[in-house]
């Protein structure tokens, strides 16, 4: 009997302690909160005003025809199969620009003269014309696979870029505290130099991967990925759908707004490493 009290008081006492984590969060960040509500409240004010001042659907089409298709979207089977594609390329952009980032990070770490060699690259790679190279990668590659490589050309330099700007923040005393010791490189670098790295990335982990969607979804649209929202953009555009291309549009900055709030959680692994509260 006294085993089942706890446990039915353990079990209350659980969604009473999220509870009371959310009121603290919701009471710390209300402001925040309240602004950004305010922003989409004008943003869609100033849709309908120019909604009317303009007076022509096939401009600027009212919001009650773009919520209609939207609904007509998430009805269709194709959309689906289209936004699991680009889904997919997003991801997998993403996360290969994340890879090898963090792999070339770590050789610039450990080497000055491979982080003085590679520097030019990853110029080269931030000035690279976004319309050149999506039409050269469609030369050689597919339309399925352009957007991929466009992407990870586009998120490398930029994460390869934050991770050494975090690790030009670390303490130098670390270092040289691990040299006078006599700490092996690997430790140093697994030990000292990831840890120290990462939380700059995982803060910028959803915005990267909004950036992404976004560019993912700009090189469907300029080589017509078949089955992709880029593609059903482009035939939208061809067809003056535009209620479509505006339902597509607002779709697009859902997702990129979730994927930033989804992966604002990682931000806890960095408090954990810091020491700070989960």
């Amino acid at each position: 009997m006294t085993e089942n009290g706890k446990k039915i008081k353990t079990e209350r006492a659980f969604p009473a302690k999220m509870r009371g984590r959310l009121a603290a969060h919701f009471r710390k960040y209300r402001w925040n909160y309240l602004f950004s509500v305010l922003a989409v409240a004008v943003m869609w004010g100033v849709w309908v005003a120019a909604y009317f001042a303009v007076g022509n659907e096939y401009v600027v089409p009212s919001f009650t025809e773009t919520m209609r298709e939207l609904g007509a979207l998430f009805a269709s089977g194709t959309f689906w199969e289209s936004f699991g594609g680009t889904l997919w390329r997003t991801v997998a952009g993403w996360l290969l620009a994340f890879a090898f980032a963090v792999l070339f990070a770590a050789a610039g770490v450990a080497s000055k003269k491979f982080r003085s060699f590679f520097a030019p690259f990853v110029s080269v790679f931030r000035t690279l014309p976004t319309m050149a190279i999506t039409l050269m990668l469609l030369i050689w590659s597919t339309p399925l696979v352009a957007p991929v490589i466009v992407t990870f050309l586009m998120l490398f330099p930029v994460t390869y870029a934050q991770l050494m700007a975090a690790y030009g923040e670390i303490d130098p005393q670390l270092f040289e505290m691990a040299r006078v010791y006599g700490v092996p490189r690997r430790e140093v670098l697994c030990k000292i130099a990831v840890p120290g790295m990462l939380p700059a990335v995982f803060s910028q982990a959803g915005p990267n991967l909004s950036l992404s969607l976004k560019v993912t979804i700009s090189a469907e649209v300029l080589v017509s990925t078949f089955r992709s929202l880029g593609g059903m953009m482009h035939e939208a555009a061809n067809y003056l759908q535009v209620a479509e291309m505006f339902a597509l549009t607002i779709l697009a900055l859902l997702v990129g707004g979730l994927f930033e709030f989804a992966l604002h959680f990682l931000t806890r692994i960095t408090a954990r490493w810091k020491g700070g509260a989960v």
